[in-house]
C-alpha cells in the first residue's frame, strides 16, 4: 500500500494554489467559533436551537430554520487542522493561530458534551434521531450525515494535530452511536439507512482504528448497504436518480471497511463502484450529477444545465479515488483525480474571495454562482473549506525507497525519512516542461517515479534529462522510472508532449469539449446581467428571460468527424499564451477557449454541438431559435419566478412561499376559510393588440382549485387538471380588451378557493401578444 507525506512535508508554491489556501485560511479565521458553538450549547442546556430566541447562530444552513445546524463545525475543524499542519514548519505566527482556534473550539464542544447524556454531541436535539426511527414524529432531515460531519471534525484535530481532548471527544460520540445502533434489528437498520448518512461508517472505522473499540467496529458495520454494494458488484447501475453525494461516501465506507477487516468484496464493490460512475455518470471535468442526482447511464448531454456537478460531489470521488490508488498504485486513478482537482476543486473557487459553488454548470452560458461569506454554509461550503487547506495531500506517494511523483504543480517536498529535498518547478501547460532540483540528496538509492499521463501526446513520449543529459527511463506500470544515487543539486527535466483533446458525450456525439494537457477549455461569453437564482438548497445561475448564447458551432468543410481528426489544425494555440482559436468555423477567431478552472467572473461554454452546413440537426437548431426569438418578440412582459430582481421589478406582494421541482422554480400561496393564501404580481399590457396571460402548471397538484384576478377582477376560476398525466402543461388565457383599455399596467393576483394552494405557478408569468408567422 502506498503511503501519503504528512501535510507538513508537501509546500505548494505554485501561485494560484497557494492563494487559494491562502483566501480560504483566511477566511476561516475570519469565522467567529462561538457563532458555531451557539447550537451546541443550547442543546446541552436542553434547549431546541431551532425556537429558542437570541441565538448568534450563522446563516444559512446553520439557521434556525436549518436542521443540518451543526455540520459545518465538522468541516470546519477538518479545515483548521489541515491548515495548521501544513504550516507547521513555514509560518509559525499563523500556525499558533490556527492552533488557538482549534483547541478553543474543542475545548467548548467537550464542554458541551459533558453537560449531555451518553456522549451526545450536537447542534439539533436528540429527539430527530427518534423521528428517522419512527419513535416519535416532528421534523427531520439528516443527522447521521451530520454526526458524521462532526466526528471526522474531531478525528482529524487529533489526527493533525495531537490534541488528546478531540479524540476523547470523538470516542465518547463513537460510544453514543455505539448505544444508539445497538439494538437495530434489520428492519430499523434499513429504515434509518433510508435516509441520507453521509459517510458515518468511514469515519466509524476511522475512530476504531484510533480506540480499538469493537464496539466502533460493529457500529459501524450497521451503515453498511450490503445489498446495494452486491447489486453494483453484479453491475447493475441502481443509481438512477439517486442523489449523487448520498452515494459516494458509502463506498468510501467499504472500502475502507475493506483497509480494516480486508474483506475483498467491499473493495470489489468500492472499485466497481468507480468505474460506473467514472465510466457513464461524468463529464469531461470529472464531475458528475443534474440536480444533485445519478441520472441515466450516459444520458449526460441531455441532462446539461445549470445544475451540474455539485462540488462535494467531486471531493468525494477524489477521496475514494485517493484510497483507490493508495491500495493499488493505478495509474488510471492517478489520472482520474488530476482531471477532478483541476477541473472541479480548483474550478470552484473565487480566487479574489476565498468563496466557493455548489454547482458548476455543463449547459452553455451560464456561470458558477459562489457563496457567501456568512449567509450560506452549504455542504460545498464546507467542503471547499477542506479542499482547499490540503491541496497538497496528493502530488506526492512513497512506498519503501520509491517516489512517486502523480502531479505536476509546483512544490517543495521534504521527505525527512530518507533525508531527501526536492523542488518541483511546473508551468504544464502553459510550458512542456517540468523541473526537479534536489536540494539535499538522500544517502541511499532512491526511484523516482513519475506519472505519464493520459493526456499525453499522442504517438509521442515522455522524456527526461537529468543535468542536461538525456536519460532512458523505463515505463514501469505508467510510471517513468528514473533509479540513481542522487547528488544534491542534481537536476531533473520532464518532456511532456502536449495537444488538444477532444472529449464527446455518450448520448450526442456531436456535443464535444476540448482539453489540453490536464485542462478543460472553455470559451468566454462576457458577465452581462449575471442573475442568479435561490435553488431548494443553494443558489443557481440564471439565463434570463430572451438571452441566448450561441451553443453550437458549424463546420465549414468535411465533416465533424474529419475536423476533429485533424484538431491540432483546427484549434490553434496563440503563440505566448494559454488560449485557443478555431479554424474551418463559422466562429474562426471568435471564440477564443481558455482553462475552464480559472474562469470565475463570465459565463462560460464547455460544450459546443458541432455540425454541418446541410445538416438536419443545425436546420433544427436555427428553427428552435427563430421559434424562441418569434415569442420573444411576441413578449409584453414577464416574471421569473423566485428571481428576486425580477420579482421586485414587478411588486410582488401577498403571503406566498417558493420552491424548486423537476427542474422549475415555483410559487404558491396557502389559505384557509378564514383567512386568504395569496400573491400578485404588477404586469405590463399593450391595449393595441390582443393580450394573454400565460402560466405553467403541474400535472401532479390535480384538483388545486384557485382564482386568479386581474385588478381585483375576478379572471379565471382554475383547477389543475392531471393532464399528462404527472408532467408540467402551459395554459394561456386571452384578456379581455376592455379589462385593460386606456392602461399599460395590470395587477395580477392568484389566491385561494376555499381551504388549500393558490397555484403552484412554475418558472415564468407571461403577458404576451399574438405570435407573427
Amino acid at each position: 500500500m502506498l503511503k501519503d507525506f504528512d501535510l507538513a512535508s508537501v509546500q505548494v508554491t505554485a501561485p494560484y494554489f497557494a492563494n487559494a489556501f491562502e483566501k480560504v485560511t483566511q477566511y476561516l479565521l475570519s469565522l467567529d467559533p462561538d457563532r458555531f458553538l451557539a447550537g451546541f450549547r443550547a442543546v446541552s442546556e436542553g434547549k431546541d436551537p431551532g425556537t429558542e430566541k437570541g441565538l448568534e447562530l450563522y446563516g444559512g444552513w446553520e439557521d434556525s430554520w436549518s436542521l443540518l445546524r451543526g455540520h459545518t463545525m465538522g468541516h470546519y475543524l477538518t479545515a483548521l487542522a489541515q491548515a495548521y499542519r501544513q504550516t507547521r514548519k513555514n509560518n509559525q505566527e499563523l500556525n499558533e493561530r490556527l492552533a488557538e482556534r482549534i483547541n478553543y473550539t474543542v475545548s467548548q464542544l467537550k464542554a458541551c458534551q459533558d453537560h449531555s447524556p451518553g456522549g451526545y454531541l450536537f447542534a439539533s436535539p436528540e429527539t430527530h434521531f427518534d423521528v428517522v426511527e419512527g419513535k416519535s414524529t416532528g421534523n427531520q432531515w439528516v443527522p447521521w450525515y451530520t454526526i458524521h460531519k462532526i466526528l471526522s471534525g474531531l478525528i482529524n484535530v487529533y489526527k493533525y494535530t495531537g490534541n488528546q481532548e478531540a479524540l476523547e471527544v470523538a470516542a465518547r460520540l463513537g460510544d453514543w452511536a455505539c448505544e444508539r445502533t445497538s439494538s437495530w434489528d434489520d428492519e430499523l437498520q434499513k429504515r434509518v439507512l433510508a435516509v441520507e448518512y453521509g459517510g458515518i461508517n468511514d469515519v466509524l472505522y476511522e475512530l476504531y482504528k484510533y480506540t480499538n473499540k469493537t464496539e466502533h467496529l460493529a457500529a459501524a458495520h450497521k451503515f453498511d448497504e450490503d445489498a446495494l454494494f452486491m447489486a453494483i458488484l453484479e453491475g447493475k447501475d441502481v443509481l438512477v436518480n439517486k442523489h449523487a453525494n448520498t452515494q459516494i461516501p458509502k463506498f468510501i465506507g467499504a472500502l475502507n471497511r475493506y483497509c480494516v477487516t480486508g474483506e475483498g468484496f467491499y473493495y470489489q464493490a468500492a472499485r466497481a463502484f468507480w468505474e460506473m460512475v467514472v465510466r457513464v455518470h461524468t463529464y469531461v471535468t470529472g464531475g458528475n450529477s443534474q440536480s444533485e442526482h445519478f441520472r441515466q447511464p450516459g444520458l449526460l448531454d441531455a441532462t446539461r444545465d445549470n445544475l451540474n456537478n455539485e462540488t462535494c460531489n467531486a471531493y468525494n470521488m477524489l477521496l475514494l479515488t485517493r484510497g483507490l490508488f493508495r491500495l493499488t498504485g493505478d495509474v488510471r486513478y492517478a489520472d482520474f483525480y488530476e482531471r477532478a482537482f483541476i477541473n472541479e476543486i480548483m474550478a470552484s473557487i473565487n480566487p479574489e474571495t476565498g468563496m466557493t459553488t455548489y454547482f458548476k454548470p455543463m449547459g452553455t452560458g451560464y456561470f458558477k454562482a459562489f457563496g457567501t461569506p456568512t449567509e450560506s454554509f452549504w455542504c460545498c461550503t464546507g467542503t471547499g473549506m477542506e479542499n482547499f487547506t490540503r491541496l497538497n495531500d496528493s502530488i506526492y506517494f512513497h512506498k519503501d525507497d520509491d517516489l512517486y511523483v502523480n502531479l505536476y504543480i509546483s512544490s517543495r517536498l521534504d521527505w525527512e525519512e530518507k533525508g531527501l529535498l526536492l523542488t518541483q518547478q511546473s508551468d504544464i501547460p502553459e510550458t512542456d516542461t517540468v523541473l526537479f532540483t534536489v536540494d539535499k540528496a538522500p544517502a541511499e538509492k532512491l526511484s523516482f517515479r513519475f506519472r505519464v499521463p493520459e493526456w499525453l501526446a499522442e504517438g509521442q513520449e515522455m522524456k527526461v534529462k537529468i543535468n542536461g543529459e538525456e536519460f532512458s527511463a523505463e515505463d514501469i506500470d505508467g510510471y517513468l522510472t528514473v533509479s540513481r544515487d542522487w547528488q544534491d543539486g542534481d537536476r531533473l527535466e520532464l518532456h511532456l508532449p502536449l495537444e488538444v483533446k477532444v472529449s464527446r458525450l455518450p448520448d450526442n456525439r456531436n456535443a464535444v469539449a476540448f482539453s489540453y494537457g490536464p485542462v478543460v477549455l472553455c470559451t468566454s461569453f462576457g458577465a452581462e446581467e449575471m442573475v442568479i437564482e435561490p435553488h431548494w438548497a443553494s443558489v443557481k445561475a440564471v439565463i434570463p428571460y430572451g438571452k441566448d448564447f450561441k451553443d453550437y458551432i458549424v463546420i465549414q468543410n468535411g465533416t465533424v468527424d474529419d475536423w476533429l481528426a485533424n484538431i491540432e489544425n483546427n484549434l490553434i494555440k496563440t503563440p505566448g499564451k494559454l488560449e485557443f482559436t478555431l479554424r474551418g468555423t463559422d466562429e474562426d477567431d471568435n471564440f477564443i477557449f481558455k482553462p475552464y478552472y480559472l474562469e470565475y467572473k463570465e459565463r462560460y461554454g464547455i460544450y459546443f454541438y458541432l455540425q454541418t452546413p446541410d445538416s438536419p440537426a443545425l436546420k433544427e437548431i436555427l428553427e428552435s431559435r427563430e421559434r424562441a426569438g418569434r415569442l420573444v418578440e411576441a413578449t409584453i412582459d414577464v416574471v421569473q419566478i423566485i428571481n428576486d430582481q425580477y420579482e421586485a421589478a414587478h411588486n410582488l406582494r401577498g403571503n406566498s412561499s417558493g420552491g424548486y421541482h423537476e427542474g422549475y422554480n415555483f410559487r404558491q400561496a396557502y389559505g384557509t376559510t378564514d383567512g386568504e393564501g395569496w400573491f400578485s404580481y404588477d404586469l405590463a399590457v399593450n391595449p393595441e393588440v390582443n393580450n394573454y396571460l400565460c402560466l405553467k402548471y403541474y400535472s401532479g397538484d390535480a384538483d388545486r382549485g384557485f382564482n386568479i384576478y386581474i385588478d381585483d377582477r375576478l379572471f379565471v376560476e382554475e383547477s389543475i387538471q392531471a393532464r399528462t398525466p404527472e408532467g408540467f402543461y402551459d395554459v394561456q388565457y386571452e384578456i379581455p380588451a376592455e379589462w385593460i383599455k386606456g392602461k399599460n399596467k395590470i395587477t395580477v393576483k392568484f389566491a385561494n378557493r376555499g381551504p388549500g394552494y393558490a397555484g403552484r405557478i412554475f418558472d415564468k408569468v407571461l403577458v404576451m401578444k399574438d405570435l407573427e408567422e
